[in-house]
C-alpha cells in the first residue's frame, strides 16, 4: 500500500515537473536567474563545459578547484579515462587522501573494501545521480555493481561527512557522489575492446542520439561486457552491465534527466585467509580446486550471481530568480546470492532451532552426511524514495527545505538444495528446488523479511557577503528510521522492531582572501542506526546453535566531526591542508563472519572512538605537459573504553582503531602532450591492525601503476586511441586490508583478572597480482 502510493507519488512528481520546464542546475548555485534565450542558455552551458576541461587539469584530474565549507576531493574524466576500464570506483580514488583501498583482484572485478580517515566503507554514504547506493540493511556498498567508468563525468569525495539532503542513514565517515556524462549534442558513440592478464577480456560500445529532432532531448545508451578469470584459484568472473541517461535542458536554466543502470554479474568468491595462513601459504591460500564429497571450501560451491537495476530521475524546477524546486525519485532493486555450502548429518537437520531427520540425498535413510549447498540468498530488495527540496533566495540568504522519504523490503533467505554431480550447486541462486519439509514449507537456517522506513526532514541557510567572499551554511536535519523485521524460523521472535529519531545540526563556513587563498571550517553531526541483523537471531544450519544473537537495543552510533583548512589555488600549482578530528560513541564496527561457510558482514558495537589527523593535497596545472599529484595523510584513531566479554572486559582503551593506518601517502605524475599520454601512481599505506587489543596486525604495503597511451590522428571522422594499463607493477605480494576484524586474537587478561580466550580469528584481502590490460577505442 504504502509503495504503491509512493510510487504514484513519484510518477506525478516527474511528469509535473517536466510540465513545468523542470531541470537542474549547477551545483552550489544560489539564485535561479532565468534566461532571456536558448541561445544564451547554450552559451552557458559551453561555458561551463569549458571550465570543467580546464579544471580536470590539476595533478591529471585528480583534483580541482574547491571553494564549499567542507573537505572536498574529486577525480574527473581526465583522471578517468586514462585508466583501464575495469576497475570500480574505490580503485578510481585510492590516491585521494583520506581514502584506504583494499583490492582483492588485479582489475576491480571484485569490490575489495574501502575506508576514509578510518570509516569502513559502510560508513560512507555512495549516490549516483542523487540515488543511494548503500544496501540498506547492511549499509555495505558493492562498487562493482553501479556504474561504468567511462560513463562517468566525476566522482566528488567529501571525507568529514555527508551534505544536508543527502539520501543517507548510515554515512558518519563522509559522502560519495557520482554523476553520470551527459549525452553529447552530436549523434555518434564510441566502440572499445581490451584483452589483458589471465585471458581478461572487456567490450564496450556507447551511442549517442544526439539532439533529438527539435525535443531539445539528448540520450545516450552503453554496454558491457568483462570476463575475468582468478588470478589466484579456479573461477571466472564476468558481468554485463547497461548504463544509459536523457537529458532536456529548458529555455529558463532548468533541466530534466532519467538514468538507468543495470548489472548482471557472477562472481566466484576469493577466500579471504587468517595471517597464519596467508604466511604458510601465500597467494594458494583460496578454495579447494578439486571437488570432494566433504570438502564445503570447493570453488564451485561459492559462485555468487547478483542483479541490481538502478533508476534515477533527478529534476529543477526554476520557477523565478529568487524560487527552485528540486525533486530526485528513485527505485533500486536487486537480487542475488553469498554461495556457501555445509556438510549436514541427515538425522540431525535444523531449521532455527528446530532439529529435523531428513533423507536428503533420496537414499531411504536418514544415516548418512550430505553436502548442501546453503547460500544466503536475497529473492528481492524493493527500494523506492525520493528527496525534495524547496529553494528560496532572497538577499544574501539562500534557504532550503526537504524531505526526504525511503520505503525499503528486503527479503533473506538461507536455504537447504542439492549439491550436483560436477560438485557444482543444482542451481547457483539457489532459489529452485530447495528442500522441503512434510507441510511443504521450505527448509532454511536464515529465513527472514525486513522492512526499514526513512522520513527526514531537513532546513539549511547559505549566507554570502563582501561578494561572496564570506560564505556561512547552517543547517539541521531530523531523521526517523523505522525497521521492522518477521523472523519465520522457528524458536525464534516472530516480529520484532527498531526505531530511531535523530537530530544532526551542522555549521560551516568558508572565507576567500583572494582568488589564490581561502580557509574553511565547519562543525558537523553524524549518524549510524545498527543494521538490520540486530533483528536477527542466525543459527548453524548443523547443530542449532545461535551463531549470533538479535540485540534490538543496540544503540544508534553518533558522532561529532570538525575541520578545519586552508586552500591554496595559483596558476601553476593549487593544494590543501585540512585538520580534522571525530568524537564517535557506539561506533559500529563492520566485520566479515563464517555462518554455514559462507563469509558475511555483521557488526560490532565497539563503543566510543577518537579519531584525528590532518589531510594534504598538492597538485600542479599543466608545465612542459607534466601534472604532478601528491597525497598524504595522518591518524590517530584511538578506542576510548574497555571491550565487554561476558562478566570481564578486555583492556581496550586506548588502542588503536582497527583499519587506521597511521600514515598514508599517495604520488603520481601525469604527462600529455594530445597525442601521446603516460602516468603512474603510487601508493603506501602504513600497518592496520585487525584487533580491538591490537595483539594481529597486517604490514604495511606500497602499490604502482603505471599507463600509456596514443591518440591517432583523425580518420574519417574517427579519432582511433589505444592505451595500456599495467597493474601492481613489480607483482608485489601483499594483505590489501582486513577483511574480518575481531576483539582480540590470543587469550587475554581481562580487567577483573579473569582469563579471556581469543575472541575470533582476523582474516584479510589479498592484493591482486601484476597485471596488464590493453584498450583499443574509436570514437565516432
Amino acid at each position: 500500500m504504502r509503495a504503491s502510493w509512493f510510487l504514484s507519488t513519484a510518477i506525478v512528481g516527474t511528469l509535473f515537473s517536466t510540465m513545468a520546464f523542470a531541470a537542474g542546475t549547477p551545483e552550489g548555485r544560489r539564485t535561479h536567474n532565468a534566461l532571456p534565450s536558448h541561445k544564451s542558455a547554450k552559451k552557458v552551458a559551453s561555458r561551463s563545459e569549458t571550465i570543467r576541461v580546464a579544471g580536470a587539469t590539476i595533478g591529471g584530474g585528480l583534483m580541482t578547484k574547491q571553494n564549499g565549507t567542507r573537505a572536498r576531493s574529486e577525480i574527473t574524466q581526465a583522471f578517468i579515462a586514462k585508466q583501464a576500464p575495469t576497475p570500480n570506483v574505490f580503485r578510481l580514488l585510492s590516491s585521494l587522501p583520506g581514502a584506504n583501498v583494499a583490492s582483492a583482484d588485479p582489475f576491480g572485478m571484485v569490490s575489495g573494501n574501502m575506508t576514509i580517515r578510518g570509516m569502513n566503507s559502510d560508513q560512507i554514504g555512495f549516490t549516483v545521480e542523487g540515488a543511494p547506493l548503500n544496501d540498506i540493511g547492511s549499509y555495505m556498498a558493492f562498487p562493482t555493481e553501479w556504474v561504468d567508468s567511462e560513463n562517468l563525468s566525476q566522482v566528488t569525495m567529501q571525507q568529514g561527512s555527508a551534505n544536508l539532503d543527502s539520501p543517507v542513514i548510515g554515512a558518519s565517515g563522509g559522502i560519495v557522489t557520482m554523476n553520470l556524462m551527459d549525452p553529447s549534442e552530436k549523434m555518434g558513440g564510441t566502440i572499445a575492446g581490451s584483452y589483458g592478464s589471465y585471458h581478461t577480456h572487456r567490450e564496450y560500445a556507447r551511442l549517442e542520439t544526439g539532439l533529438i529532432g527539435n525535443t531539445g532531448m539528448r540520450a545516450f545508451v552503453a554496454w558491457s561486457h568483462l570476463e575475468e578469470p582468478h588470478f589466484r584459484g579456479r573461477g571466472d568472473d564476468h558481468k554485463q552491465h547497461v548504463d544509459a541517461k536523457l537529458v532536456k535542458d529548458w529555455h529558463n536554466g532548468s533541466r530534466s534527466s532519467v538514468s538507468v543502470s543495470f548489472d548482471d554479474s557472477m562472481k566466484v568468491a576469493y577466500l579471504s585467509p587468517s595471517l597464519s595462513t596467508w604466511q604458510q601459504y601465500g597467494r594458494k591460500a583460496n578454495y579447494s580446486e578439486d571437488f570432494s564429497p566433504t570438502d564445503t571450501r570447493y570453488w564451485k560451491l561459492h559462485q555468487s550471481p547478483y542483479r541490481v537495476l538502478i533508476l534515477s530521475a533527478p529534476q529543477h524546477i526554476v520557477v523565478n530568480r529568487h524560487l527552485g524546486f528540486d525533486f530526485t525519485p528513485y527505485f533500486y532493486w536487486n537480487a542475488g546470492t553469498i554461495a556457501s555450502a555445509s556438510l549436514m548429518s541427515e538425522n540431525s537437520v535444523y531449521s532455527g532451532t528446530q532439529r529435523y531427520s531428513i533423507d536428503l540425498n533420496g537414499n531411504g535413510t536418514t544415516t548418512d552426511k550430505v553436502m548442501m549447498y546453503t547460500p544466503f540468498t536475497t529473492p528481492y530488495v524493493y527500494r523506492p524514495g525520493l528527496v525534495s527540496k524547496v529553494h528560496y533566495t532572497i538577499g544574501h540568504h539562500d534557504f532550503v527545505f526537504g524531505y526526504w522519504f525511503d520505503w525499503s523490503r528486503q527479503r533473506m533467505i538461507n536455504p537447504y538444495s542439492a549439491v550436483g554431480e560436477n560438485g557444482g550447486p543444482a542451481n547457483v541462486w539457489g532459489f529452485l528446488n530447495n528442500v522441503k519439509l512434510s507441510d511443504g514449507t521450505r527448509l532454511a537456517s536464515y529465513d527472514n523479511l525486513t522492512i526499514t522506513r526513512v522520513n527526514s526532514l531537513f532546513f539549511g541557510d547559505t549566507f554570502n557577503a563582501f561578494n561572496n567572499r564570506l560564505r556561512v551554511e547552517a543547517g539541521v536535519k531530523e531523521s526517523m528510521v523505522s525497521r521492522i523485521g518477521y523472523n519465520y524460523l522457528p524458536g525464534s521472535n516472530y516480529r520484532t522492531g527498531m526505531n530511531a529519531a535523530v537530530t544532526t545540526p551542522n555549521l560551516g563556513a568558508r572565507y576567500r582572501f583572494n582568488d589564490q587563498h581561502q580557509i574553511f571550517a565547519d562543525v558537523a553531526t553524524n549518524f549510524r542506526t545498527p543494521t538490520l541483523n540486530a533483528l536477527y537471531d542466525t543459527y548453524s544450519a548443523t547443530t542449532g546453535k545461535a551463531t549470533t544473537l538479535a540485540n534490538t537495543q543496540q544503540k544508534t552510533e553518533y558522532s561529532i566531526s570538525e575541520e578545519l583548512g586552508y586552500r591554496y589555488t595559483g596558476n601553476v600549482f593549487s593544494g590543501s591542508v585540512t585538520f580534522f578530528n571525530y568524537n564517535f560513541t557506539n561506533r559500529q564496527v563492520a566485520t566479515q563472519v563464517v555462518v554455514n561457510n559462507a563469509q558475511i558482514t555483521q557488526n560490532i558495537n565497539a563503543g566510543g572512538q577518537t579519531s584525528r589527523g590532518v589531510d594534504i593535497e598538492f597538485g600542479t596545472r599543466p608545465w612542459h605537459n607534466l601534472r604532478p599529484y601528491v597525497s598524504a595523510e595522518y591518524l590517530h584513531a584511538t578506542i576510548d573504553n574497555n571491550y565487554k566479554v561476558g562478566n570481564d572486559a578486555l583492556p581496550t582503551a586506548g588502542k588503536i582503531a582497527v583499519r587506521s593506518p597511521e600514515f598514508q601517502a599517495a604520488v603520481g605524475l601525469d604527462y600529455d602532450d594530445g597525442t601521446y599520454f603516460a602516468g603512474f601512481n603510487v601508493k603506501y599505506v602504513g600497518r592496520q591492525f585487525s584487533t580491538f587489543m591490537n595483539d594481529q596486525a597486517m604490514p604495511g604495503y606500497v602499490n604502482a601503476d603505471m599507463n600509456f597511451g596514443y591518440r591517432a590522428p583523425r580518420i574519417l571522422h574517427t579519432r582511433p586511441e589505444i592505451r595500456l594499463n599495467l597493474m601492481n607493477v613489480g607483482d608485489n605480494k601483499y594483505l590489501s586490508g582486513p577483511a574480518g576484524i575481531a576483539a582480540s586474537s590470543r587469550a587475554t587478561k581481562g580487567v577483573y583478572g579473569t582469563t579471556i580466550a581469543a575472541q575470533g580469528t582476523p582474516t584479510y584481502y589479498v592484493a591482486g597480482g601484476f597485471a596488464a590490460l590493453l584498450t583499443a577505442k574509436v570514437d565516432f
